[in-house]
């Protein structure tokens, strides 16, 4: 379990060091998200039937975060890249927000077309 983690980490800091255009700003945002997503992946990942309280909180996080279209934008393909890293159900994924009573501008769907 811990080496998937590790893997899906290291995949991911692969992809975002890839991505051009980005600003450090989007960067530390990207960061955050997913640092405090991580709660998220027993509930994400199908491993829980339900998402914790800190997983929710981040949720919340991340709607209060995408204020402005460029951040949905950013935090779009920052959460992407992410959830294809850490093998995302994308059922879950489109649950999450719903469940967790928080409507967030920046889906978490690895199908996304994040610059619509």
């Amino acid at each position: 379990m811990e080496k998937k983690i590790v893997v899906a980490v290291i995949a991911f800091w692969l992809t975002l060091s890839f991505w051009s255009g980005s600003t450090s700003v989007a960067n530390d945002i990207c960061t955050e998200a997913v640092t405090k997503l991580r709660n998220c992946l027993p509930f994400l990942t199908a491993t829980a039937p339900s998402p914790s309280l800190s997983c929710c909180e981040a949720v919340g996080w991340v709607n209060q975060h995408a204020t402005t279209t460029q951040d949905r934008r950013d935090l779009c393909k920052c959460l992407k890249s992410a959830s294809l890293a850490y093998k995302v159900d994308p059922t879950r994924a489109k649950e999450l927000p719903d469940v967790c009573k928080v409507p967030v501008p920046v889906p978490i769907l690895p199908q996304i077309d994040c610059d619509k």
